[in-house]
């Protein structure tokens, strides 16, 4: 050993990084929870997309009382609503002989120390991931192994939505069903495998994690929306029928009628009715979504957002302020959100076994 290292040494060779296979991925957080995912989820650009495009239906989602089983988790997810998101392309090392592990569903612990989506018990205001079926859920903040979710495959599969469902609310057919657009994946990295964790261990660590870009969510938005709009504006003129101005500077993401023409822009018509099955070349094509997803990365003179990473301190990278949630009866609506949508997943899973 001691030979080997004196032969790198002076032969001016450098050693091999182990980590040495990179996987491009994409994070929305509050940025007070830093960008670097210890304990938290990542996605590709498709399974970005799909989070990111998911959630549109949230203004009318979170304003129908009593909340609803669709979804209604969303109304109080951080990663979701938080005033400060951001989100941050990084680059994900791993080694190239690693097999990826099972997916660990990584959310921010609420007050009461119980994780509302698995009911296990967690540290308040800090990630906690959660591996296992819905019906035996066990913690694995401890796994290195970094988790990997095919989502078209775990989600794709779900009932589809029924004209029951669509006469109750319209909107629960539009979001979810672009999980068969998109598809993509998912990733979850915990800080046992984090190799620039205090105290690593670099023959057993299993992921390190490097920044590209930090950007405002809200300028993100801005762009995609824009992209939208603009390709609706020579096909469809969705848009041009909703009252008063909705696009542009003037956008109203709240108006029922722009979330339609968002979804019936990007989905298709036919596919967000009940019977439509999302596919990738119905609807804006995939490559022109990809380039407005990506376009707020690129420099600012190219048309993409500030970087915020030139601007904040270094140890924001992975800083963890204990805000508390600002807004009334956060935990007891997160809570009940979240057995809601475990029940409705369950219910899937069931159904999904008879047949």
């Amino acid at each position: 050993m001691l030979a080997t290292c004196l032969l790198l040494l002076f032969s001016g060779a450098t050693a091999v990084d182990p980590l040495s296979k990179t996987i491009t991925v994409f994070h929305v957080n509050p940025l007070r929870e830093g960008v670097i995912p210890v304990n938290m989820d990542t996605a590709d650009l498709r399974g970005d997309m799909f989070f990111d495009v998911h959630s549109k239906t949230l203004p009318i989602q979170c304003a129908v009382p009593p909340p609803s089983i669709y979804s209604r988790i969303d109304c109080s997810n951080p990663e979701v609503v938080a005033s400060d998101l951001v989100i941050t392309k990084l680059q994900l090392n791993m080694r190239p002989s690693d097999s990826f592990g099972e997916y660990g569903r990584c959310n921010l612990c609420n007050a009461t120390g119980v994780d509302p989506f698995s009911r296990l018990p967690c540290t308040p205001h800090e990630y906690f991931c959660t591996c296992g079926t819905y019906f035996e859920p066990y913690a694995c903040n401890d796994i290195a192994a970094i988790g990997a979710e095919n989502i078209n495959v775990s989600f794709g599969g779900f009932p589809k939505c029924s004209w029951e469902t669509w006469v109750t609310g319209p909107w629960q057919c539009w979001g979810f069903a672009s999980v068969s657009k998109f598809g993509g994946m998912w990733y979850s990295t915990t800080r046992a495998g984090w190799c620039d964790a205090p105290g690593a261990d670099p023959a057993t660590c299993t992921w390190r994690a490097t920044v590209d870009k930090i950007v405002n969510k809200s300028c993100s938005d801005d762009i995609v929306h824009q992209a939208v709009e603009d390709y609706d504006a020579e096909h469809d003129a969705c848009f041009s029928t909703c009252p008063g101005p909705v696009t542009g500077s003037k956008r109203n993401t709240s108006s029922v009628c722009w979330i339609y023409c968002f979804y019936q822009t990007v989905m298709g018509k036919e596919t967000i009715m009940p019977g439509g099955k999302a596919r990738p070349n119905v609807g804006m094509p995939l490559a022109e979504l990809d380039a407005a997803f990506l376009k707020p990365f690129l420099p600012e003179s190219q048309g993409g957002c500030p970087d915020l990473a030139l601007r904040a301190p270094a140890e924001l990278l992975t800083r963890k302020d204990r805000a508390r949630p600002n807004w009334p009866g956060a935990t007891k609506l997160q809570n009940r959100i979240y057995e809601m949508y475990a029940e409705k997943q369950m219910v899937a899973a069931k159904s999904a076994a008879l047949f």
